[in-house]
């Protein structure tokens, strides 16, 4: 009876051994055939750098040059940067101009004075250190072929390239200009840098456009009915209404007349100075 017990857990250790055994091979085998994920070397030898980004083109500098008075006889260069426009077109051209010479005028100043713009012409110019300007030509634009200043066409089919009665119309009504570059396109236009007098140059002579002022004959006149016509006649008849004779009342609005024709003389003077 002890016989057959050792024998059987003879059998039992020896199949215990024996599957032990052959779980162990079947592990390894089974691990050794599982796909590993390395990446090949080549793959990750041939990764190409990240695509470049493209620079924006350089912006190329337009220069409008603009001539307008100081004073009674000083005139001025304003060099105006058209590269900064949003949109290129006559209508925003325009309006920069508007702005510019207003702001150059000074808001308050142009409705007090008795003078205006009445034209815009098409100039040569001497240019000095000071960026004083002496006019020296009219309706006149640089040769074609001119390697500093652009125009189209070139040459021109006419001088100047725009009507005067136009310019002002466009200048005064900004909105009534098209969206496209007509007029634009005609002005010559200073390229890659601002109008300079180089080392040991005094002036340099340049082409541009010039604001050009005179008497307001319509605020004149609108002034002189509104003081002396209306004012001094409303003076006469209160005076006579209330007891004085009409002699006297009027003496008074003729005193009033001279008066007001000296001090708006004296007012004019200290705005153009």
């Amino acid at each position: 009876m002890s016989s057959f017990k050792s024998l059987g857990r003879t059998l039992t250790s020896g199949f215990s051994s024996l599957w032990s055994s052959l779980s162990s091979s079947s592990g390894r085998s089974f691990d050794d055939q599982l796909p590993t994920h390395e990446p090949p070397k080549n793959d990750v030898d041939t990764c190409s750098p990240p695509p470049e980004i493209p620079s924006p083109p350089p912006i190329e500098l337009l220069y409008l040059l603009l001539c307008y008075s100081e004073g009674t006889y000083a005139t001025r260069l304003l060099q105006l940067g058209l590269h900064s426009l949003q949109e290129m077109s006559d209508r925003t051209l325009f309006q920069l101009l508007q702005d510019n010479y207003k702001d150059i005028k000074g808001r308050w100043i142009s409705h007090l004075s008795l003078r205006t713009l009445q034209s815009i012409k098409f100039v040569r110019f001497e240019m000095y250190k000071s960026e004083l300007v002496d006019v020296r030509e009219k309706n006149v634009i640089p040769p074609p072929g001119h390697t500093d200043y652009r125009y189209q066409p070139a040459p021109p089919e006419i001088i100047p390239p725009v009507g005067e009665n136009h310019l002002m119309h466009l200048f005064q009504h900004p909105d009534h200009a098209e969206d496209d570059s007509v007029c634009l396109d005609r002005f010559p236009k200073k390229l890659k840098e601002k109008l300079h007098c180089g080392k040991g140059q005094p002036t340099n002579f340049g082409w541009g456009l010039q604001f050009v002022e005179g008497w307001n004959g319509k605020k004149i006149w609108l002034i002189a009915f509104v003081l002396f016509g209306i004012g001094s006649l409303l003076i006469g008849v209160l005076w006579s209404i209330f007891g004085h004779s009409i002699q006297n009342a009027f003496a008074i609005s003729g005193y009033m007349i001279a008066f007001a024709t000296v001090s708006m003389g004296a007012v004019q003077s200290l705005l153009v100075m």
